[in-house]
């Protein structure tokens, strides 16, 4: 699993963009194509890393409880 999405550049890139409201570069409109591309995929993928931390918690708790 990859801790992070946006590489700094990138982060910087957008941040910069936002706040200026910059031109449309070439890093800008990959960015975009990329970001339309994947971000369901990435969000599908965070619902699914929520639910088993849940879960996860969940069952933990339940095995605490259990073990007295």
């Amino acid at each position: 699993m990859f801790s992070r999405i946006l590489t700094d550049v990138e982060r910087k890139k957008i941040k910069s963009y936002l706040k200026l409201n910059g031109k449309r570069d070439s890093m800008i409109r990959s960015l975009v194509s990329r970001a339309r591309k994947y971000k369901p995929q990435i969000q599908n993928d965070v619902k699914l890393l929520d639910e088993l931390v849940i879960r996860y918690e969940k069952n933990k708790k339940l095995s605490l409880s259990q073990a007295r």
